[in-house]
């Protein structure tokens, strides 16, 4: 393959806004050349136009990428970050921004020691709020593995610009800066051979720091010097954040979560902290599940009922976690979005339905929060209303995909609920005929074709007989009346003559 037309076929494409073609193309680049840095980062860039220009839904990107995740879990587990880095790229092709896939796709390459790629994907998140400074930080130390010592000072300085009093960031900057002097061309010939042993010294610190901890002999000893820090500093965020995720990466969680609560006993308001406590709880009782579900797998009947207890814990956790979060933020739409979706599974649907009402104000969330809201009314029986929401969902997805067949086939079972048969009827079959093999459409079709009722025929034109002389009449006898039909009954409204509670569109 040559490598370079690919790239100028791929830059042509996006000028003329072919953008699936070129995401093709830097796809193929990458499985070629995984560390091409230019090549990951310009797809970056594509993805982001193209998810703009699509208008892509993230939570349809999330529905559409379940398979991607379950395998970069898979593989992460198998300790295979190549194959990690494949399915994160498949799966950010309709959520490009997605904050923690990205985070894994860059360590999943630094891990395969695709030092070029894995800088760009950090570099790409220096911009997001959360994790801005830790990637731009990250990108700095790998552009000093790959000896770019202006691009590793630019990444350091960009982060103190955004937040001066980053003690990493300026001790960093500081190290770099004095051991650049000579290829600047600021050498000072007047500075003592001590004054330069002191500044190896520190860029000798720096590159441990910045080391990719790939055996157990380097976490082990990454993890002592990091509990030395905070035995010293117990307020060192930085450190604990390190050491936080070298417990994780080692999946030991007990350790992890102590961490995360020694540091909240110095900073019991501190809201990162309380997250991290929260998502460190959860992957731990993931990986109690795995192993029940691989024991039950091979026969253990005790783990089969350790795998029904731990998937409520889980669930239970999680609800109370996001709880906890949506009344810290209760402004975050994406947070009551989840929060919504996690009622209605426990059952609580009026809670549910608040949490949609806020929800839909989300342009980004506006259709899957109609959806949640629709399946929070059927569940209250109220189906005129959750009528409407499925319809005002459908007019919101443009052009035909995957999410509009969808809704479409809720929007038709609730038809069927209601009684409509030929409403239903009709959906299924537009599903029908675009995808036979969608869900069990096939079996609903020809069930209702089944079940609806034959056409009336036509009455046949009246037979003209010739006139018949009549008696005259008595003037005294009434002239017989024709009966007269009702009048028509009017049409019953589409949506029903019920007030509408709650949700307004």
């Amino acid at each position: 393959m040559d490598v370079a037309k690919h790239l100028e076929k791929a830059a042509e494409a996006v000028r003329k806004k072919n953008f699936d073609y070129a995401v093709e193309l830097y796809h193929q680049v990458l499985q070629l050349k995984p560390d091409h840095g230019d090549a990951r980062r310009e797809l970056r860039q594509v993805l982001v136009k193209r998810a703009e220009f699509k208008k892509l839904n993230p939570t349809l990107g999330a529905a559409s990428g379940l398979f991607s995740r379950m395998s970069m879990m898979t593989s992460g587990i198998g300790g295979k970050p190549d194959q990690v880095a494949l399915s994160a790229e498949k799966y950010l092709v309709n959520d490009p921004r997605n904050r923690k896939v990205n985070l894994q796709l860059a360590e999943a390459l630094e891990k395969a020691n695709y030092l070029n790629s894995s800088v760009a994907v950090y570099e790409f998140l220096g911009d997001d709020e959360e994790l801005g400074d830790y990637a731009l930080k990250k990108a700095g130390g790998l552009y000093y593995q790959l000896k770019k010592m202006e691009q590793a000072l630019a990444c350091y300085e960009a982060v103190l610009k955004r937040s001066p009093r980053d003690s990493e960031a300026e001790k960093a900057r500081k190290n770099l800066a004095a051991e650049g002097v000579l290829s600047s061309g600021s050498y000072d010939p007047t500075r003592s051979s001590r004054d330069l042993a002191r500044d190896k010294g520190k860029a000798q610190q720096l590159e441990l720091e910045q080391r990719i901890v790939t055996t157990d002999d380097q976490r082990k000893l990454r993890q002592t010097a990091l509990e030395r820090e905070l035995a010293s500093t117990p307020t060192d965020k930085r450190a604990r954040r390190e050491l936080i995720d070298l417990f994780v990466r080692a999946r030991q969680y007990d350790a992890a979560i102590a961490t995360i609560e020694d540091h909240l006993r110095h900073e019991p308001d501190s809201t990162e902290f309380r997250d991290r406590l929260g998502e460190v709880r959860l992957l731990g009782l993931e990986q109690q599940l795995r192993e029940a579900r691989a024991k039950a797998a091979a026969g253990d009947a005790a783990a089969a009922t350790d795998v029904v207890d731990l998937e409520r814990e889980a669930k239970d956790l999680e609800l109370s976690e996001v709880e906890r979060r949506v009344r810290e933020h209760p402004t975050d739409l994406g947070l009551r979005y989840r929060l919504g979706q996690l009622v209605l599974e426990a059952g609580r649907v009026d809670d549910a339905i608040e949490h949609f009402q806020y929800a839909v104000k989300d342009p980004r969330r506006r259709v899957d929060a109609l959806i949640g809201l629709g399946g929070a009314f059927q569940a209250k029986g109220l189906v005129d209303l959750a009528r409407k929401q499925f319809e005002t969902a459908l007019d919101g997805i443009e052009g035909e995909s995957d999410r509009s067949t969808e809704v479409t086939y809720l929007l038709a079972v609730l038809l069927e609920q209601m009684g409509d048969v030929a409403g239903a009827l009709s959906r299924f079959e537009s599903i029908y005929e675009k995808n036979i093999h969608f869900r069990d459409v096939g079996t609903r079709v020809a069930r209702l074709r089944t079940s609806k009722p034959a056409p009336t025929p036509a009455a046949p034109p009246p037979v003209t007989r010739p006139p018949v002389a009549q008696a005259p009449s008595s003037p005294s006898a009434p002239a017989p009346t024709q009966p007269v039909d009702p009048p028509p009954e009017r049409p019953a409204s589409a949506s029903g003559d019920d007030p509408i509670y709650g949700f307004r569109d």
